[in-house]
């Protein structure tokens, strides 16, 4: 792989210039999206249900099967690289669902995330990090992971994806079907990995709260990147918070989608 990074994302960590492609072959889900994502900072994509969200995360990692466009990671071209790779590499993919090893215990799903640390000795100094970073983990290390709540498994499944220190860490909706209260210490943690100066960029439908703790935001519509911007101008945003921030999950999807489609779409 050969071609240095695309000007205009400058200190970039990852970044994806027309990212196209879906599942099927001839059958694209997203379309000609560039997108980057800098150390220090959360960016988190919102939009309508089928927008391309979670497809668009997967598509920069590696992990979707029909895929075009041009990725870079830490500044070098990755566009041929898998998802296993891209782990390899430095960017990190927790997805929504299966995402920890239910049958192990909480260390056990840790020292797995940590397979390819050079020593005994590495993989038990990382966990004990990663304790300090997630209290709850810290004080139930020999369950069983299937017995956690719910937030403590999404804790487990960042947790685990951290283990061979990513430069970017790529989340799908990691607050899904989570409490309030789950929920907001869920993006606590993500904001303390964002302050330790890896890249972090989510996908979330609790577009609210995600904003709030997010340096940007990017709303997606059909496929493609309608609008970005800092979080704390997107939520600030009447055009926003009416079609995004309120009615969605409240049959507003329709609206959301006519007031940003392509007009020649």
């Amino acid at each position: 792989m050969s071609g240095g990074a695309p000007a205009g994302g400058e200190g970039a960590l990852l970044q994806g210039r027309g990212i196209s492609g879906g599942y099927v072959a001839g059958v694209d889900i997203i379309h000609d999206v560039d997108l980057d994502v800098h150390p220090n900072e959360i960016v988190t994509i919102i939009g309508p249900n089928g927008a391309g969200k979670s497809t668009l995360v997967k598509a920069l990692v590696g992990a979707l099967p029909q895929m075009r466009g041009r990725r870079w990671l830490l500044g070098r071209e990755v566009s041929g690289l898998d998802r296993p790779r891209m782990v390899a590499a430095g960017a990190a993919f927790v997805p929504q669902t299966e995402n920890i090893f239910a049958s192990l215990t909480v260390r056990e799903n840790l020292e797995m995330g940590g397979y390819r640390r050079a020593s005994r000795r590495e993989l038990a100094d990382r966990i004990a990090e990663l304790f300090d970073t997630f209290p709850p983990l810290a004080a139930r290390p020999k369950e069983r992971a299937d017995r956690l709540s719910g937030g403590q498994r999404q804790m487990l499944a960042i947790a685990r994806a951290l283990m061979l220190d990513p430069k970017v860490l790529c989340l799908d909706e990691p607050t899904a079907s989570l409490s309030p209260s789950a929920r907001q210490e869920i993006f606590d943690r993500v904001a303390e990995i964002r302050d330790g100066g890896v890249g972090v960029l989510m996908v979330e439908q609790n577009a609210t709260e995600a904003l709030g703790c997010s340096d940007r935001g990017v709303v997606m519509v059909n496929g493609r990147k309608a609008l970005e911007d800092t979080g704390e101008r997107m939520l600030a945003s009447e055009e926003v918070g009416r079609l995004f921030l309120g009615v969605l999950g409240r049959g507003g999807e329709a609206e959301a989608v006519a007031a940003f489609a392509d007009p020649e779409d």
